[in-house]
């Protein structure tokens, strides 16, 4: 029986998608949940996985196409029995659906969900086909096949010590040293002469977040304000508390907890920080879902550490923890990352002094923290060296105007320099 692969919802404000790779071939067989196709968005990368299993007859969408919710991509000659399911298609209104249509289907396994369409996420393909042969005939985790492509390794050459061989991410590691090792007891090695130029196309995940950052920047009339934070209240309390509380909890809190924090209650007096702007509506927000950039090697993916107004500094800073950790492990879900309503950039871990950073759409405000120095200042009438951290505020001007955004930072700044006012509350 035929069976129709569609694009299913790709997660919250997301209406489409570019076609990286098909995983399956015309001809080849599909079993249930195999992987079918790779679509890119603006957020993350999503395998199809197919609800049925058959055989791909065709594909109606090429590499590099964009797809929007609801279109067709494939032709599946699939068994049983044929009852009616629902397909998306897209309004002319973003982010919304028309009422599904009707389309045959076979029986045997679960319709198309979103959470289907979750079901892996993965970083961006080397483009060896000698390697992704290699990844393609081993099956192996989300992890390890990332591995794997970043460092061109081909898994057949991999020794598994899992069960049934499987391969883990500790056996990708122990193999990328031994290479090293090699690579470096080599006798006699000389580096091959080198082009005086190097052309890398634009694309994958690097062109969607270009495209992304361009419609930011010349939709959102961006200003960005700066102020300086004396961090010694936050240091000293840090150096008092951290290691006993990393004892008891197994998390270490660092700075960005206090400044998730301050956000929060500064925003008391001033709502409009936390909010968005769509189809000319302010959307003030009561809770904070507040993002938290994440760099990953030449991308960034921003988690969303969702209603931390209902959360102890503890628990922010393990939540931070463990995106970061699947961030960097590519096991973030759709929902982990959308429904932000501010968010936070930290390009100080870098060593940057200063930034002014784009706002993630529709979100007004994204806030800038930069590496702490230690600077003269003046105290009382005295020169004193204190450690000071630079804040750069990006605010969207068309709702936000540039004396409440200076008083917000401000006051979220005499919070951060008086920590024993409000800290003991929410640890």
């Amino acid at each position: 029986m035929e069976y129709r692969v569609i694009v299913p919802p790709l997660g919250e404000s997301v209406v489409e998608g570019t076609i990286v790779k098909w995983l399956k071939n015309e001809g080849d067989t599909v079993e249930v949940d195999d992987a079918l196709v790779e679509i890119m968005t603006d957020k993350i990368n999503i395998e199809i996985p197919s609800a049925y299993a058959g055989i791909m007859r065709k594909h109606l969408a090429k590499i590099d196409a964009v797809v929007e919710i609801g279109q067709e991509l494939a032709i599946m000659d699939v068994e049983g029995e044929v009852i009616a399911t629902k397909t998306f298609s897209t309004s002319s209104e973003p982010g919304k659906e028309k009422i599904p249509q009707e389309q045959k289907a076979p029986v045997p396994a679960e319709e198309f969900t979103e959470a289907a369409a979750h079901h892996r996420c993965e970083g961006i393909h080397a483009n060896e086909e000698a390697i992704d042969d290699g990844i393609k005939a081993i099956k192996s985790s989300p992890v390890v096949r990332r591995l794997a492509r970043e460092h061109f390794i081909d898994l057949r050459k991999v020794h598994g010590t899992g069960k049934g061989g499987r391969i883990s991410k500790n056996d990708v590691i122990k193999y990328i040293d031994a290479r090293h090792t090699v690579d470096l007891v080599t006798p006699d090695f000389q580096f091959p002469d080198l082009e005086l130029e190097e052309i890398i196309p634009v694309t994958g995940i690097r062109k969607v977040i270009s495209e992304h950052m361009v419609k930011s920047a010349f939709t959102i009339p961006h200003v960005t304000t700066f102020d300086e934070c004396d961090m010694t209240g936050v240091i000293a309390w840090r150096k008092k508390y951290v290691d006993k509380i990393e004892k008891e909890h197994g998390v270490r809190i660092t700075f960005m907890p206090f400044i998730a924090k301050a956000i929060i209650f500064a925003a008391k007096d001033f709502p409009w920080i936390n909010s968005t702007f769509e189809d000319d509506n302010l959307h003030v927000k009561k809770y904070f879902n507040i993002g938290m950039a994440v760099a990953r090697e030449n991308s960034l993916i921003v988690p969303v550490i969702k209603h931390c107004e209902q959360k102890s500094l503890l628990q922010i800073a393990k939540d931070m923890r463990d995106m970061a950790d699947k961030a960097n492990t590519d096991i973030l879900k759709i929902e982990e990352i959308t429904g932000g309503t501010i968010s936070i950039t930290n390009a100080g871990g870098m060593g940057a002094l200063a930034s002014t950073p784009i706002i993630a759409k529709p979100q007004v405000a994204i806030l800038g923290v930069h590496k702490i120095v230690e600077r003269a200042v003046v105290r009382d009438g005295e020169i004193v060296i204190r450690p000071i951290l630079n804040f750069g505020l990006s605010f969207d001007h068309r709702v936000v105007d540039g004396g409440y955004a200076v008083q917000f930072l401000r006051r979220m700044i005499e919070l951060l320099e008086d920590p024993d006012s409000w800290v003991l509350g929410v640890v």
